[in-house]
């Protein structure tokens, strides 16, 4: 994240998460997710985060977990879009989704063959398209 910020010319970076309830594997969002409670948890240090940033960077993955969270995720997704139009805030993506800074590598290094990572990752970084945000990839 830091990487990104720098590229995007940011002096400081805050990540903000969009479900609120530590978890060691991507999967266990499917089983901690199933309520409601977990996603409206994130939202006070997510919009905290937004009020003061001068633009985002969307990186919380590119596929919704199953089962009933995938419904909250795609309400957190969606009410996020909703308070980046409503801060007019510009947003960016690395690559053609909301991307885990985790899978950025598998990315570039796909996308970008041959380069260093850096530079694949500035090439890579482009701005989110309206309405983007809430897009189920």
């Amino acid at each position: 994240m830091a990487l990104a910020g720098e590229l995007l010319g940011f002096a400081e970076v805050k990540v903000a998460n969009l479900f609120s309830m530590p978890s060691h594997a991507t999967g266990d969002i499917d089983e901690l997710g199933a309520t409601a409670a977990g996603w409206l948890a994130a939202r006070p240090s997510l919009e905290s985060a937004l009020t003061e940033a001068a633009g985002v960077l969307l990186a919380y993955g590119a596929s919704s977990p199953s089962g009933p969270a995938r419904t909250h995720f795609r309400e957190q997704a969606a009410w996020l879009r909703t308070r980046l139009d409503e801060l007019a805030l510009p947003g960016w993506q690395v690559g053609d989704g909301p991307r885990h800074p985790s899978r950025w590598q598998r990315w570039t290094s796909r996308e970008h063959p041959d380069i260093p990572f850096t530079e694949a990752v500035r090439r890579s970084i482009v701005p989110v398209r309206v309405n983007f945000v809430g897009s189920d990839r």
